[in-house]
């Protein structure tokens, strides 16, 4: 009876080392083990909205400092991320970005007063797609389950863009006196290129270079809460319809034209309605950025991530 027990033991233990040995090679070309685990794609969507920031010739950078929380505005968007192995990802951007700017912001007095003397301002809904290259600082595992929970990320790539500068007509005065904004241009079909206050007439299609940094925190298997910032180089000067060289162009004779191209006699601030009367006397030239707009985006994002499809294991070849 003994010698059977320990016979039957025997057996179960060949039996038990013999099914490891099979699932451990199972699927394995010539039943030799891979050497480095193999990575899962798999797909992920985020929505996002947050806040965005421009920078050019309304708002220079050292004048961010002083009118940045007036000019912020805002942005939505929607990703979708292939992650191709535990470094590197794959994403495509569609992004909602109005940005703003408005020289009536700036003090009349001190270090700003020729820009609020200039008396311009603009918005601008850009509407963004881009396709950058993400990665992953810290990488991750093979499995998407695995990922870690904190996930940091750099990244680069190149985005194009459609846009249209809007702004106000000159304000008003209602019968008590009181200034009454005039509407947008764009509320009756119309854009800040239709007056060619520069001079050109420059394209409403861009292309930016974009790039920046964020991270990825995980809530559970399928959710990741995100925080990105991304920064934009714009290779147009015309987000704001202001150009570095304005001072020496003279606009093209379109009615109405140098409404908006000289806005420093209005008594009022069109956007803000800020009284401007006594209208400035003539000081020294505004400041402005050199070089192509710029703006900048934060966003905080829900991250889904999709399940890859269950596969079945092929049979181990003999």
């Amino acid at each position: 009876m003994f010698r059977f027990a320990v016979l039957i033991c025997f057996l179960v233990g060949l039996f038990h080392t013999d099914l490891n040995a099979q699932m451990w090679f199972l699927g394995q070309k010539g039943k030799k083990k891979s050497p480095f685990p193999v990575f899962k794609k798999h797909t992920s969507i985020s929505f996002g909205a947050g806040s965005s920031h421009y920078i050019g010739d309304l708002v220079p950078v050292a004048g961010l400092f002083t009118v940045g929380a007036q000019t912020t505005r805002w942005n939505v968007g929607v990703n979708f991320t292939r992650h191709l192995s535990s470094n590197f990802s794959a994403n495509l951007g569609l992004n909602y970005i109005r940005i703003a700017g408005d020289d009536s912001y700036f003090s009349p007095v001190g270090d700003w007063d020729a820009n609020f003397r200039r008396n311009l301002h603009f918005r601008n809904d850009i509407k963004e797609m881009s396709l950058v290259g993400m990665y992953e600082i810290g990488g991750n595992p093979e499995n998407l389950k695995k990922r870690n929970v904190v996930s940091p990320y750099v990244y680069l790539g190149v985005s194009g863009f459609l846009h249209s500068p809007d702004a106000r007509k000159q304000a008003t005065a209602n019968a008590a006196g009181n200034p009454v904004q005039g509407p947008w241009l764009s509320e009756s079909n119309g854009s800040l290129l239709d007056y060619k206050n520069e001079g050109v007439d420059y394209s409403l299609m861009g292309v930016s270079i974009p790039f920046g940094v964020g991270f990825r925190y995980k809530i559970n298997d399928a959710l990741d809460f995100g925080f990105d910032f991304g920064y934009r180089v714009a290779l147009t000067d015309y987000l704001d319809d202001v150009t570095d060289n304005r001072n020496t162009v003279l606009p093209v004779s379109v009615g109405g034209s140098m409404l908006y191209t000289d806005r420093s006699g209005e008594p009022y601030a069109a956007n803000t309605l800020v009284n401007r009367i006594p209208v400035p006397a003539s000081v020294s030239a505004p400041k402005i950025s050199t070089g192509p707009d710029q703006y900048f985006t934060t966003q905080v994002r829900i991250i889904y991530h999709l399940r890859n499809k269950i596969d079945c294991p092929p049979l181990p070849i003999q």
